[in-house]
């Protein structure tokens, strides 16, 4: 990609999950973070955006919700199925493929775990979650944000532009600082 993002698709992850590459993992904190801004889920639906496999949305399964994640990359869906037998764990690339598939119209959760960094395109990508967020819901966020004064990003850090259209236009923003790690609940 000309603007440095690596693409959402298969071909990109498929290699990276076969390598063996692990990302952060959830840690009590977050997941009492995630609790405090969504609530128990009671049986409502959430969607988690680039599974992986499956941690996270074991995590939201267990605070109640009726879990559909969801992955480009055939590894990881393999990985959550084997892991996570409880969840609905689907191959699907969000930013390209048909949702309507989805189980259901809308969701009271969306979770995006270290996945909009990775996005080529995020003002779409923004649009098929907000389509996709039920009324009062919560599209959570957790990803590392670039602080100018510490130096160039990382490859994994937003940049302060990303950060800014990520947050725009919500009617509500809630973030909390985890050691450098930002989790970001955001509300229509």
């Amino acid at each position: 990609m000309t603007d440095g993002t690596a693409s959402m698709s298969a071909d990109h992850w498929e290699p990276v999950w076969q390598s063996g590459r692990r990302y952060r993992t959830i840690d009590d904190h977050e997941v009492r973070t995630l609790r405090r801004q969504a609530g128990l889920g009671a049986g409502r639906p959430a969607l988690d955006i680039g599974c992986g496999p499956g941690e996270l949305a074991a995590r939201v399964h267990r605070l109640g919700y009726r879990v559909t994640a969801v992955d480009c990359a055939p590894t990881a869906v393999a990985a959550a199925r084997r892991r996570h037998p409880e969840l609905d764990v689907r191959e699907l690339d969000f930013t390209t493929h048909d949702l309507t598939g989805l189980p259901d119209p809308a969701y009271a959760l969306i979770t995006c775990r270290l996945v909009f960094r990775w996005i080529p395109d995020k003002p779409a990508f923004l649009a098929r979650v907000r389509a996709l967020l039920a009324p009062g819901g919560v599209f959570w966020v957790g990803t590392s944000i670039n602080d100018p004064s510490r130096g160039a990003p990382h490859p994994w850090e937003l940049t302060p532009a990303d950060a800014e259209l990520l947050t725009a236009d919500w009617s509500r923003v809630d973030t909390e600082d985890l050691n450098g790690y930002q989790c970001l609940a955001l509300r229509p």
